[in-house]
C-alpha cells in the first residue's frame, strides 16, 4: 500500500516539476520574448533612461492588446496619455483617434508592471 501510494506521488511530482520548470523560463522571456527588457530592447531602454524623478513618478507597464504585447511608458512630465504605447520593436501605438483610445483603455489587459509605479488607471 504504501508503495502505491510513493508511486502515486513520485508520478504526480514528474509532471508539476516540468509545468513549473517551462513557467519559470516563459516568465523570464514574456515580456516581448527576451529578458531584461529595460536594457535588452534598446528603444525601451532610451526611454526608460529619459524619465525624470524614478520609480514613484513614472511607471513602464506592459499590457496585451488585440493579441499582441504593448508597452505603455507613463511619465509624470508626459501632457498626454495615448502617445506613449509601444509594440515590442518600438513602433509607436497610434491612438490619435479618441475612438481608438477608449477602445484600448476598454480592452487592454494588464499583463505586469515593468518598472516602477502604475500612474494611470
Amino acid at each position: 500500500m504504501k508503495a502505491i501510494k510513493l508511486n502515486m506521488i513520485i508520478l504526480a511530482y514528474s509532471f508539476i516539476l516540468p509545468i513549473q520548470a517551462c513557467e519559470k523560463s516563459t516568465e523570464n522571456k514574456g515580456i516581448c520574448g527576451i529578458e531584461n527588457p529595460l536594457n535588452n530592447l534598446s528603444w525601451l531602454n532610451k526611454e526608460f533612461k529619459s524619465l525624470i524623478g524614478g520609480p514613484e513618478m513614472n511607471g513602464i507597464v506592459l499590457y496585451e492588446y488585440n493579441e499582441q504585447q504593448i508597452i505603455e511608458i507613463q511619465g509624470s512630465e508626459f501632457s498626454s496619455r495615448n502617445q506613449h504605447q509601444y509594440y515590442c520593436d518600438g513602433t509607436k501605438l497610434n491612438l490619435d483617434d479618441p475612438n481608438l483610445y477608449n477602445d484600448f483603455m476598454k480592452n487592454r489587459k494588464e499583463i505586469k508592471i515593468i518598472y516602477g509605479s502604475k500612474l494611470w488607471r
